[in-house]
């Protein structure tokens, strides 16, 4: 018997390693929240590879810290929601060409809990199963 074939159509493709939906703060105060999966761990130090110019990088330069949660697939409908938005006000002309939005209420719209971290003043997504506080080396 052959599993069963599933068609999608993601927002964006993520491919070859785990999606991780980075949490950051805006420098208001509010939470941000963004996929991502280009992530990498080597021992205790975890590489991405963000653009630095959206908001999620911008945040994390600035305060040296944010959270990794390691999404499963039951966090699929939440990463496709926010695969298009961005925290960022002023969008890039190439980011409103492929069809990004400016959504500052990102984990609302996402269906998705923050939750206070332990170590950092960026949030952890509750629904996600493994939860890395982070700080920038």
């Amino acid at each position: 018997m052959t599993a069963p074939h599933v068609t999608i159509e993601p927002s964006i493709l993520y491919l070859g390693t785990p999606v991780v939906l980075i949490s950051t703060q805006n420098e208001d105060g509010t939470a941000n929240v963004a996929p991502m999966s280009s992530a990498w761990w080597l021992g205790w130090r975890a590489m991405l590879g963000l653009q630095t110019a959206s908001q999620t990088p911008q945040n994390m330069i600035r305060t040296g810290e944010c959270v990794l949660n390691l999404t499963s697939a039951a966090q699929a409908d939440a990463v496709n929601r926010l695969a298009r938005l961005t925290g960022t006000k002023e969008l890039p002309e190439l980011k409103k060409q492929l069809g990004y939005a400016y959504e500052p209420r990102k984990f609302e719209v996402a269906g998705l809990t923050p939750v206070a971290s332990q170590t950092v003043a960026a949030p952890r997504v509750l629904e996600c199963p493994i939860q890395l506080e982070a700080v920038l080396a």
